[in-house]
């Protein structure tokens, strides 16, 4: 008989919007493995699903991007892009209807540190066009954020609009981070 874990209330309840919103069987398994991060301050209602084995390395980096998504110069590389139908991401965040800093919150962000695309050492955090889980590549990611805060949550900010069905190549992942810099900041 397998044990029973005991999923607190909150942890419950972002699970099943995950369900509701699209999440895959694979990223709902994972959830044992993944703790919620509190949400900053300033931004209460959001709180950010974080694998465990990443501890508090994306903190800086979730809490700054979600701060640029506030802004509604940054929300506008919503329109920069589309998904592989040709539908602007922007279409696609309002069909759920999340804000973009909220959306952040329903992103789930794993370590990739063992996967093949971590093996790149350009690659900073992955995932497929439309799946809202991202793998981060744990060393590289930590090194950035302590090197470079701004870069790292413009790629926060890129791998969030692949998860709302932006493809690469084109655009390149460099044209992508280069727009979210010119939209966002650094």
């Amino acid at each position: 008989m397998a044990a029973t874990t005991r999923i607190p209330a909150g942890v419950r309840i972002f699970l099943a919007l995950g369900l509701l919103a699209g999440a895959s069987a694979p990223d709902v398994a994972l959830a044992e493995d993944a703790f919620l991060l509190p949400p900053p301050a300033s931004l209460a209602s959001i709180s950010f699903f974080v694998d465990r084995n990443l501890g508090t390395t994306l903190r800086g980096a979730l809490e700054d991007a979600t701060r640029r998504l506030s802004d509604s110069r940054c929300q506008e590389i919503l329109n920069d892009f589309a998904d592989g139908t040709g539908r602007p991401l922007a279409e696609n965040l309002r069909a759920i209807g999340q804000s973009f800093p909220g959306y952040l919150g329903l992103v789930l962000f794993y370590d990739g540190t063992r996967t093949e695309a971590c093996e790149g050492e350009r690659v900073l955090a992955w995932t497929t066009p439309g799946n809202r889980a991202v793998h981060v590549c744990r060393d590289r990611f930590e090194y950035w954020q302590r090197t470079s805060p701004g870069y790292v949550a413009a790629i926060v900010i890129h791998e969030s609009l692949h998860t709302l069905g932006l493809r690469e190549s084109p655009p390149s992942p460099g044209e992508i981070t280069a727009k979210v810099i010119e939209r966002c900041g650094r």
